[in-house]
Order: structure tokens, then C-alpha cells, then sequence
């Protein structure tokens, strides 16, 4: 039989092992992430390409990530910039319909949250 202080103690101990978990898993994606970057190093370093032929596929590499970059970002402005558009509209309508019952219903003090947006 386990008492409340029992339950409490595995509850303590099951979120210790929750956080052990989400460590364990950060510490693998590090490890994961470093072991990518030094494959990718090593794998540089003993192409079989000259000095210029790899500082010029490296530099287009950058300009690539660059411009996937600049549009990722551009793409993000834009889908913002619909959300701020979508949010606008239901508040209006939904001010609207406040407005509304509020009229329709006179005799209710209130009808609904102030409104404070």
C-alpha cells in the first residue's frame, strides 16, 4: 500500500525521469550534430578536387544558403503578414457581433466580455 507521501516520491521521481529523457535526447542531437560537422570537414579536406575548385563550390554553397535564406525570411514576412490580416478580420466581425447583440438585447447590462482589444 503506498501512502501520499509515497505517490508524491514516484511522481517527483517519474518527472526526474522525464528530464533524464529530454537530456538524453539534447545530448544525442549534440553529439548527432557534432559528428555531421566533422564527417563534412573530413569529407572537405580529402575530396579530390584543387584548393579553388572547393573554395568555389564553397562559396556558391554560401550564396545558395543565402538565398534560401533571404526567401525562407520573405516567405515568413508574407504568411505574418496574412495572420496579422486574418486576426484583424475576426476582431472586427467579432466586435461587429458584439455590437449587435448589444443593440438587439438592450435590456442586458452586458452581453458578452468588455471589450478591451
Amino acid at each position: 500500500m503506498i501512502n501520499n507521501e509515497g505517490n508524491k516520491f514516484m511522481e517527483h521521481n517519474e518527472g526526474n525521469k522525464f528530464m533524464e529523457n529530454n537530456h538524453r535526447r539534447g545530448s544525442t542531437a549534440v553529439a548527432f550534430l557534432i559528428g555531421a560537422l566533422a564527417g563534412g570537414i573530413t569529407a572537405l579536406l580529402f575530396a579530390p578536387q584543387t584548393g579553388a575548385q572547393m573554395r568555389g563550390r564553397m562559396k556558391q554553397g554560401a550564396k545558395d544558403m543565402r538565398r534560401r535564406g533571404e526567401q525562407l525570411a520573405h516567405e515568413a514576412g508574407a504568411r505574418g503578414a496574412t495572420m496579422k490580416g486574418v486576426a484583424t478580420e475576426a476582431r472586427t466581425a467579432y466586435r461587429d457581433e458584439l455590437a449587435k447583440r448589444r443593440a438587439a438585447s438592450p435590456s442586458s447590462a452586458s452581453v458578452g466580455p468588455e471589450e478591451h482589444v
